[in-house]
Order: C-alpha cells, then sequence, then structure tokens
C-alpha cells in the first residue's frame, strides 16, 4: 500500500487532476480582482490637457485579498508634453527635484547607491543613464551576468517614450538609438506578452512598488502603489504585472521600489506628493527617501 500511495502522489496525472480542481477558483479569483480594479471608484483630476491624475483605495482587502492605494499620471500624446530623465550629483526627494526642474508631475527612477557626497562620475546609479547623449551613468555589474534591474530600459525618442527589453549583447544599451536612456527593470511586459517572472523574494514579496507602462494608443503611465502598511500592503511583481495589463498597458517596466516609491504633482498638495512614501513607516506624504534619479513630465 505505501508503495501504491508514493507511486499515485508522484504522478503527473495526480497533479494534472488537483491543478484542474484549483483552476476555476484561480480564474474566478482573477476575473474578480480584475472587475474590482477597472470599475472601482477612481477619483480622476485633470493636471493639465491630457494629462490625468487617477487614484484609487481598495482599504477593505477588495484587490488581490490586500489593501491598495494606486497612484497614475497618464499623458497622452496629444498632451504636447514631454518625459524627461533627470539626475542628481547628490541624493534629493523626488519631490524637491521636480520643483527644481519645473516639472507637472514625477515619479522616482531607477536603482542607485545610497552615498550623500556629490558625484557627477555616475550620479550615485547603478544602471546606465544617458541624459542629451551623453553617457552619465554606466551599468554596474557585481557578476558575469546582467542584474534583474539591468534587463530593460526606458528610451526618449524624438519625445516619445519606448520601453526596451534587453538583447544578448552585454552592453546594449549602448547601442540604442536615443539621447536619452536609464536602465532598469525587471521588464513585466513586452508588446503585449506577460514577461516570465522569477521565484525570488524580490519578485514574491509585496513592496511599494514604481513603474511606467505605455499603452497601445500610445499613452504613457506613471504608476506607483504604495505599501508595508496595513492600509496598502503593496504589490508583487507578477500583482504588478496583472494590475497594468488589466488597465491596458501593452509595455511594462519596473522601476526602483520600496522607500523609494513617491509620486510628484505640482500643487496637489503641499509638497507635492500624492501617495504615501513609506521611508518614516507612516502613512502619509511626508516620508519621501532622497533618490539619485527621476522620471518626469514637463
Amino acid at each position: 500500500m505505501k508503495t501504491i500511495y508514493k507511486s499515485t502522489i508522484a504522478s503527473p496525472l495526480f497533479w494534472a487532476i488537483i491543478f484542474l480542481s484549483f483552476l476555476p477558483s484561480l480564474l474566478t479569483a482573477q476575473k474578480r480582482d480584475s472587475l474590482t480594479l477597472v470599475n472601482g471608484a477612481w477619483v480622476t483630476k485633470e493636471i493639465e490637457p491630457g494629462i490625468e491624475l487617477r487614484q484609487i483605495h481598495f482599504a477593505k482587502d477588495e484587490l488581490f485579498n490586500s489593501s491598495q492605494f494606486i497612484s497614475i499620471v497618464e499623458i497622452k500624446p496629444t498632451s504636447g508634453k514631454k518625459i524627461e530623465i533627470i539626475a542628481s550629483p547628490t541624493l534629493i526627494e523626488t519631490n524637491t527635484l521636480a520643483a527644481q526642474n519645473n516639472a507637472i508631475a514625477a515619479i522616482n527612477g531607477s536603482f542607485f547607491k545610497f552615498n550623500y557626497k556629490p558625484n557627477t562620475v555616475d550620479y550615485n546609479s547603478v544602471d546606465y543613464i544617458r541624459k542629451d547623449g551623453e553617457q552619465l551613468a554606466p551599468n554596474t555589474y557585481t557578476s558575469s551576468s546582467r542584474s534583474m534591474h539591468q534587463t530593460g530600459a526606458i528610451a526618449i525618442y524624438n519625445q516619445e517614450l519606448y520601453i526596451l527589453k534587453a538583447d544578448q549583447l552585454k552592453e546594449w544599451e549602448k547601442y540604442i538609438q536615443a539621447p536619452h536612456v536609464i536602465t532598469t527593470g525587471p521588464i513585466l511586459r513586452v508588446n503585449g506578452q506577460d514577461q516570465e517572472l522569477n521565484e525570488n523574494s524580490f519578485y514574491t514579496n509585496r513592496h511599494p512598488r514604481t513603474a511606467v507602462a505605455k499603452k497601445e494608443n500610445g499613452n504613457i503611465l506613471l504608476f506607483t502603489v504604495d505599501g508595508r502598511s496595513k492600509k496598502s500592503m503593496g504589490m508583487s511583481l507578477e500583482e504588478l504585472q496583472k494590475t497594468l495589463r488589466w488597465l491596458g498597458a501593452s509595455y511594462i517596466i519596473n522601476l526602483d521600489g520600496g522607500g523609494s516609491t513617491t509620486m510628484y504633482v505640482k500643487g496637489q498638495s503641499e509638497n507635492g506628493l500624492v501617495n504615501h512614501p513609506s521611508d518614516n513607516k507612516k502613512f502619509n506624504n511626508k516620508g519621501a527617501r532622497k533618490v539619485a534619479n527621476i522620471i518626469i513630465v514637463k
């Protein structure tokens, strides 16, 4: 009997039956979450013609069985506004750097070193940055392979934003034909196809997240979801991928998150912050972390 029992448990047919028995409930949960997200009570404000701030707070565990506070700035190509990458030689809060550069809106950018000394050698970045055709920072490699936050890039060419997936060349970003480039990642969706996700804790644990997405119609989404609070738990990368897919994104790329996750909109609060940065461990807009680079709309 023991041998038969072990053989049955190990058989592919056994696990296929188990999976299929749970599949209807999994599909029902996904459908419920997608409808909850899309049909939720979003609060929408027009920042300027062609640029909207949309926010929603799922305060009672409605989305992914969790509470979530989501903020999105959506920019239409017809807005006439441009998106820029801004790097600072010293670490500085997203809202402060955004205001200094006359931004209408901004989010924190890619990954960086915690170095508070002025630095124009690599602008404290661990990822490649090109601004106005000039390299400001190279990719930093700690092994022979590319880091997960160097698997994609945001490139701006002729005032249009592109989300690109890394190819096999180790220094592929140097060959991108655009004057403005910043590498980041992981890249979550390319040309309408979800990308495979790893199983390590950075991917699977819930954190505050910042992302950029692009719809098929060319609209750009600057996205944050708050985390590390009972009022907003944050998302895994799979949940982030699903959320932006359900909102119509054809391309999605992850930026630095955690305590760095910050969204600024000019004039929308005392300090311009419209989300709840978690660096002060309070659910308010006073906890912005100092960062090395940001992405702005101006």
